[in-house]
């Protein structure tokens, strides 16, 4: 059985619930929602790695069992988005922890760009495991 296709769904609903809460924090002056998502970006943080940590295991097994090249190749796209999408959170998280006052302006794009990494490496992450 494969644990990384069942790990990724916690980094992804909570980035994903993550940005929910820095639009509300945006649009709206509560201190619940910016800190409901700087501990949604944090607890997404510690998914990740046992995301990552899983997904390499699951590949090298794929790997030895004899999975095709372009299985291999298609996986390396959505790993390099998914990779970008985890940096992207972690400077995010680095962000609010080091300026929690600086939520507003300059944050928000990096907060969407995160976002839509996300979810476009879960989308092809999701069609990776229909070809599998």
């Amino acid at each position: 059985m494969l644990v990384h296709p069942v790990a990724v769904h916690f980094p992804l609903a909570l980035w994903l619930t993550s940005a929910v809460f820095d639009l509300l924090a945006w649009r709206r002056d509560d201190p619940l929602f910016p800190r409901a998502a700087f501990w949604l970006v944090g607890l997404g943080l510690v998914g990740a790695l046992a995301s990552i940590a899983s997904g390499w295991s699951d590949l090298m097994r794929a790997e030895r069992q004899g999975v095709g090249p372009g299985l291999l190749l298609r996986h390396r796209t959505h790993s390099l988005l998914a990779y970008a999408a985890t940096v992207t959170y972690l400077a995010s998280f680095l962000w609010r922890w080091r300026w929690p006052s600086h939520r507003r302006g300059g944050f928000l794009p990096l907060v969407l760009l995160g976002a839509v990494l996300v979810a476009v490496a879960g989308f092809l992450g999701g069609q990776l495991r229909t070809v599998m």
